[in-house]
Formats: C-alpha cells, sequence, structure tokens
C-alpha cells in the first residue's frame, strides 16, 4: 500500500499546528509548506520524536510570492507520487495596506491567490492519490464583503476588514467552483470556519501591541487552537460527509447570500486564470 500523504500550509502555528500534531498518526509523510523554515525545523522535530515512523519534509513557501510557491510546489512533485489531502490552512491579516511582491493587495495575493497557485500546481498529484482531499481555511468574515470589480489592483483605498473578508469571500467560491468541476472525478474538498480562535494571525511586527491588546480584551471568546483545528481533522477523517460543503465549528452550515453569488464567482476563477496567466482551471493531463 502506497505511503499517505499530507501537505499543509501555515503549519508552524495556531491551527495548522494543532492540525498536523493531531493528524500525524493518520500519515506516513507530512510535507510543511511554511514560510519560517526555523520553525518548520523545529515542528519536524517535534514529530519525528513523537511518531518515530513518519517521515516529514519542510518547504519554504511564501504564499505572497508567486514565484516562491512555484519553486515549491515544484519540489514536493519532484520527490512525491501524490498528493493524499492538501491543506490550504495559512492566512494573513494585515490592518495597514500592504503589497505583495506581484504587486496584489496582501491578504488577497495570500490567502487566496497564493494557495489558487499551489494548489493549481498539486492538482494533478492530488488526484492521483486514493483520498482526492483538498480542505480550505476560509472564516465567517467573508459576510462582510463582496467580490467586487477590482481585486486584482492594487488598492487606493484601504479598509481592512473589508480586504481579509473579501480575501476569504474568494476561498469560498474557489472552493465551489473545485467542487463543481471536479467532485464527479472523486475530487473530495471543504472549506471550513473554525470559529473564532485565537493564535498569532494579524499580530505582525507593525501591530504587535495592537494585537495584543485586541486579543486580551475579547480573551474569553475565543477558543483554543486545539480547539478550533478540530473541524479540519474532523473533515479529513470523514470527507464524503463534507464534500462541496461549508462546515462551521464542525457542522456544515449554509453560506449567506454572498457566499453563493455564481456570476462573481466565475468572474473571479476567470480573471484569476488570466492574472495568472493559466490556461484552465486546474490542470489535469487527461480529461476530466
Amino acid at each position: 500500500m502506497s505511503n499517505r500523504i499530507l501537505a499543509i500550509t501555515g503549519p508552524t502555528s495556531g491551527i495548522g499546528k494543532s492540525t498536523v500534531i493531531e493528524l500525524a498518526n493518520d500519515y506516513d509523510i507530512i510535507i510543511l509548506l511554511c514560510r519560517n523554515i526555523e520553525k518548520g525545523e523545529h515542528l519536524k522535530t517535534l514529530l519525528t520524536e513523537e511518531h518515530k515512523n513518519i517521515q516529514v519534509e519542510v518547504i519554504k513557501c511564501d504564499l505572497s510570492d508567486l514565484a516562491n510557491v512555484m519553486k515549491a510546489a515544484t519540489q514536493v512533485l519532484d520527490h512525491y507520487p501524490h498528493i493524499d489531502c492538501l491543506i490550504n490552512n495559512a492566512g494573513v491579516v494585515s490592518i495597514t495596506r500592504q503589497k505583495t511582491i506581484d504587486g496584489y493587495e496582501l491578504m488577497f495575493g495570500t490567502n487566496y491567490l497564493g494557495h489558487f497557485l499551489l494548489t493549481h500546481m498539486l492538482f494533478e498529484s492530488i488526484m492521483r492519490s486514493r483520498d482526492k482531499q483538498i480542505i480550505i481555511v476560509s472564516s465567517g468574515a467573508y459576510k462582510y464583503a463582496h467580490i467586487g470589480h477590482h481585486n486584482f489592483n492594487y488598492p487606493l483605498r484601504f479598509n481592512p476588514i473589508k480586504s481579509y473578508s473579501r480575501s476569504k469571500l474568494a476561498t469560498l467560491y474557489f472552493m465551489q467552483e473545485l467542487y463543481e468541476q471536479f467532485h464527479h472525478c472523486g475530487l473530495n474538498v471543504t472549506a471550513i470556519h473554525p470559529g473564532a480562535v485565537s493564535t498569532n494571525l494579524g499580530k505582525t511586527k507593525y501591530n504587535q501591541k495592537f494585537g495584543d491588546f485586541i486579543y486580551k480584551i475579547f480573551d474569553s471568546m475565543f477558543v483554543s487552537p486545539k480547539e478550533g483545528a478540530m473541524s479540519t481533522i474532523k473533515v479529513t477523517k470523514d470527507k464524503t460527509l463534507f464534500n462541496g460543503a461549508y462546515v462551521y465549528e464542525g457542522k456544515v452550515t449554509e453560506l449567506e447570500n454572498q457566499g453563493m453569488n455564481y456570476y462573481d464567482r466565475k468572474r473571479l476563477i476567470r480573471e484569476t486564470l488570466e492574472a495568472l496567466q493559466l490556461d484552465q482551471f486546474m490542470y489535469l493531463s487527461t480529461d476530466k
């Protein structure tokens, strides 16, 4: 029997770290796609000391840099015959207007575009596997934005709540498009909202004091990263039950209207393909 292989972005802290630790018994190989290699190596040591038979690889993957995303995906493809489960877990929040190396607004470029390109490059490898599973960590923040018409232009005006919400709405549309086009080929894809989780999300070197202040005020409302990871873990273990669904705190939840706008979704996917200079939505060398 072939090895079960998990690949996950953002695995070194918060929900991602808790997810990896909880799933380590279920996979033979874990690929840590992380921006901070030092933290990735520390997590690798932790996992291999606890699980003697597991193989862990650390690959640098900065989702805000599309060239680096391509390099990371190529490394995965060069060394592994398939990916059973890809968890698009990483996320960034910024309260200031920032630009990716490719010229996109940071949250849209990282949370959505980087993951889109990574999934595109790994897609055939995922479809070659037994499980054929993709999990997208989204957010209930999608409710506070519409997708709009200028996502691929660096914004002249910036609202951090709307920008973050828009990036997460885009990830929901991404999940829906994956399900619509490939569920009949055996793909299992789910978007999850883990709830209000106490992590380092949103706390950067530019707003550390502000971030600490906000988390202190609302600490009683947050669940722990381990509790927040349970949605991802639950979906991973029962992929067919949650296929094509939006899952909130472990339960299938109906999306509000802007989360299901067919025409906005199709336009977003079309514009994404144009921006990334891709000929088709997800790559398969054979007919779907």
